[in-house]
């Protein structure tokens, strides 16, 4: 056998070792995540997989006969006004609600960064919002909002800003600005604490060479702090954006979706159609078109994020 053969062959006895241990290691890998990704299996995926069948069936919940109709309930849902009327308000809650978030944690987070006076304090009060239950936030937020009793009426009458009190949770024009600010107020702590992880991993000599040559506080936090926050923002923002769009128990605490449903948003309306007035199949078909806006979307996002070659 000539040199070269047999260099051969140790090249290709060493690469099957090499083949032979990223299999072994691999296997391990995936046995230790195997329970893990079972349970998810059944929590997640199963729930996921029987709301697509019974979306397909007519099933009343107060029987247990299911009748197939196909796509029928989505032909309903595509052809009503309701249906495009819940995407718009759903889409405005979505929107004001995770702007408002981003913008005020980051703007919290800026400044708790800085050398302020009770910094650990602010820190951890910021956090109290998040930490109450959603739906007690809510019941103080309606109070607040109460046309004869809440604060900010009181407030606004003694400011002279107005002459009579406001029912705000009650006119269907500006109810859902009271819901959006309540949301707003319960998520703003989560985006600031995120953030402000963010901005504590930035390596301080970027500050210093940029305050060196002379660049101003504004320039450092465009040039600087946005381009490194860039995956934090999108991960935070990510986030809110899927949790403002499932959330429930802020807009069903304070207003049930009403006056007039103006305050109604998509899952707002699943919980009406299929729970409350007991029909299941239209309830999943409206179900499964949030969960395919919501996983579209999100796509949709990392792609646009993503463009360029940068990787989270």
């Amino acid at each position: 056998m000539s040199l070269a053969e047999e260099y051969t062959e140790a090249s290709d006895d060493s690469r099957l070792e090499r083949g032979l241990a990223y299999v072994q290691r691999n296997s391990r890998a995936y046995l230790l995540i195997a329970p893990a990704a079972v349970f998810l299996l059944a929590v997640v995926g199963y729930p996921i997989i029987e709301t697509f069948r019974l979306s397909l069936y007519q099933s009343p919940a107060d029987s247990n006969i299911e009748t197939f109709v196909g796509l029928q309930h989505y032909v309903e849902i595509f052809n009503s006004d309701i249906f495009y009327r819940l995407l718009w308000q759903t889409g405005r809650w979505v929107a004001v609600g995770v702007a408002g978030k981003t913008l005020l944690g980051l703007l919290i987070a800026v400044h708790l960064k800085g050398d302020i006076r009770g910094r650990k304090f602010f820190r951890t009060a910021f956090l109290i919002p998040w930490g109450i239950p959603y739906a007690i936030s809510a019941v103080v937020f309606r109070w607040i909002e109460h046309p004869q009793f809440g604060y900010l009426n009181a407030i606004l009458l003694k400011l002279g800003i107005i002459e009579q009190g406001i029912g705000i949770l009650g006119n269907p024009s500006i109810a859902w600005l009271g819901v959006v600010v309540a949301d707003i107020w319960i998520g703003t702590p989560f985006m600031a604490i995120i953030f402000l992880a963010g901005l504590q991993s930035i390596p301080q000599e970027l500050y210093e060479a940029a305050a060196i040559d002379g660049a101003e506080k504004w320039h450092q936090f465009r040039y600087i702090t946005l381009p490194q926050l860039k995956s934090v923002v999108l991960i935070a923002t990510l986030l809110s954006t899927i949790w403002t769009f499932v959330s429930f128990d802020v807009i069903w605490t304070m207003t049930g979706g009403g006056p007039i449903s103006s305050t109604a948003t998509l899952v707002i309306h699943i919980y009406q159609v299929g729970l409350q007035n007991g029909n299941l199949g239209r309830g999943a078909a409206y179900s499964v078109i949030g969960f395919l806006f919501l996983f579209v979307f999100a796509i949709i996002y990392l792609r646009i994020y993503t463009r360029g070659g940068d990787e989270l």
